[in-house]
């Protein structure tokens, strides 16, 4: 008996071994992995010129170009690389300073779009809100980070120039863009992917503005309105306000025919949401989850009952999928079944999908 209880212990001590060693070697793996694609991810999209760097978006030879939507999320990696150890100030920094030199006009709001092809540079005179966006929150993690003042500065500063050009008074949420004026009929347009309940409560946290909370429990409350309209919890990449209501955009409202399918736009929302843990945010997140726990396929764009508008899989779809289901236990099989993604190589096709992949690897393994 007493050598049959001593097997049983060193048994259960092999066990516990094992365990601890699986545990570290995926740790390990883990690490290596975030290196590799970060490390990927800036060879084929950083481009540093100077004492600036920009996030191209296309691979066309003869020209770059940027959006300011890359640079935020470009800014927001560098930091999240960072706190990894695999980036340093100084390129945060290069990045930081293009978007100082591509402002819009004299507002610390970003030109949009430039195109740089040899030593000819345009630019876009309008903002898309969504790339000032995350250059603020981008700012405000770089202060907390580096203890810098200057970025604090700065991320007031353009905080206050948001709700002075991308802000809708009347039904106090954010525009698309400083050029959806009040007189301008995509004044009431909203794009999905603007909603971003943590960046807004730390928006307010930095600057006291309750506007911020304002906006962010009045976007919340839209996309909760499209939510309950619709079985599945889907929600398009473009909705119209009307009064109290929502009508969801049709095809070709604003960008493309599949304005109001859950598409290029809408598939962050799974990562926007699961950031924040209030119960707005929580309730639609929990119904769109739901409806892609069902699938045995994350396609790249569904319709709002539910088909897929495509066959083709896309990073920019599995991955805000994988960082929400890492958030809770109810979807780890969402996190299984899109976890390849950080296992091949990243796409040099599409910007976006190379960037939202990297995102979620630093924030995730």
């Amino acid at each position: 008996m007493r050598r049959t209880k001593f097997r049983f212990i060193w048994f259960i001590i092999a066990l516990v071994l094992l365990a601890v060693i699986f545990l570290r070697a995926r740790q390990t793996n883990d690490k290596v992995l975030k290196s590799n694609l970060y490390k990927e991810w800036t060879q084929q999209f950083l481009v540093t010129k100077g004492d600036t760097a920009y996030i191209k978006t296309t691979n066309d030879e003869t020209k770059d170009v940027v959006l300011s939507e890359a640079q935020g999320y470009g800014m927001l990696i560098s930091v999240e690389a960072a706190e990894e150890g695999l980036a340093s100030k100084s390129q945060f920094n290069h990045l930081y300073h293009y978007y100082l030199s591509h402002r819009d006009g004299s507002s610390q709001l970003m030109s949009w779009r430039q195109i740089i092809s040899g030593q000819k540079e345009t630019s876009q005179k309008s903002n898309a809100t969504d790339g000032d966006l995350y250059i603020a929150y981008a700012l405000i993690r770089a202060a907390n980070l580096w203890n810098d003042e200057e970025y604090k500065k700065q991320a007031k500063r353009l905080l206050a120039d948001i709700l002075a050009y991308n802000y809708n008074s009347t039904q106090e949420v954010l525009t698309v863009g400083n050029w959806a004026t009040k007189d301008s009929k995509y004044y009431n347009l909203v794009r999905t992917s603007d909603v971003l309940p943590e960046q807004f409560s730390s928006f307010y946290e930095l600057s006291g503005d309750e506007r911020w909370l304002t906006i962010k429990d009045n976007m919340l409350d839209k996309l909760t309105l499209v939510s309950q309209k619709v079985k599945t919890g889907l929600v398009p990449d473009f909705i119209w306000l009307e009064d109290d209501n929502v009508k969801i955009a049709s095809s070709n409202d604003v960008a493309n025919e599949f304005d109001g399918s859950y598409s290029y736009n809408a598939c962050r929302l799974p990562y926007n949401l699961a950031h924040s843990k209030d119960a707005k945010s929580q309730q639609v997140l929990g119904k769109m989850m739901t409806f892609f726990m069902s699938k045995n396929h994350v396609y790249a764009g569904y319709d709002l009952a539910g088909h897929a508008l495509t066959k083709q899989n896309a990073g920019s779809f599995s991955a805000p999928l994988l960082y929400a289901g890492s958030q809770n236990t109810d979807y780890q099989k969402l996190v299984e079944e899109n976890r390849y993604i950080f296992m091949t190589k990243l796409s040099e096709q599409s910007y976006y999908d190379a960037t939202l992949v990297t995102l979620v690897a630093l924030e995730t393994l």
